[in-house]
């Protein structure tokens, strides 16, 4: 069942991503979101959603989650993002996922909902790491301008 629900994401990963960039873009929270160009926009978010049953389940050292994170972190600094709509971004993403696979509503059994138990451990753990190295990647960079 876990396996559905990763699957049922990757799937649909274009039109979630579709979906999401629009709330980016058109959340006062995520303001900044405006000021990317809408393409990279949807790339970064199907990137994460069409590779999210690697992430949350084989990247086991978390090193790529590490690596994209921290490097988003970088770059929406040095771009002028505030920290807090970073931090935003990412919560309204896990919750976007959430809401998608309630709203499919493909649980039904006892064992269906257990599975989706472990499915959200999985993804708030990922998110908390993704959240994690967002913000070492943007105080990295913070770090080092100020010692400029």
């Amino acid at each position: 069942m876990l396996d559905r629900l990763i699957g049922m994401i990757e799937r649909h990963a274009g039109s979630m991503a579709e979906e999401l960039k629009e709330k980016l873009v058109n959340d006062p929270t995520t303001s900044s979101y405006k000021s990317l160009d809408e393409r990279t926009i949807y790339d970064n978010i199907f990137e994460v959603y069409s590779r999210l049953g690697h992430w949350l389940l084989k990247d086991s050292e978390k090193g790529e989650v590490r690596t994209h994170y921290s490097n988003i972190g970088a770059q929406r600094f040095e771009q002028g993002f505030p920290l807090d709509e970073l931090i935003q971004a990412l919560v309204v993403t896990k919750r976007h996922i959430w809401d998608t696979v309630l709203h499919r509503g493909i649980m039904t059994t006892a064992k269906e909902l257990d599975s989706a138990i472990d499915f959200i451990t999985y993804l708030n753990r990922f998110f908390d790491m993704a959240i994690y190295y967002t913000t070492l990647g943007y105080y990295e960079m913070l770090v080092i301008q100020n010692k400029d």
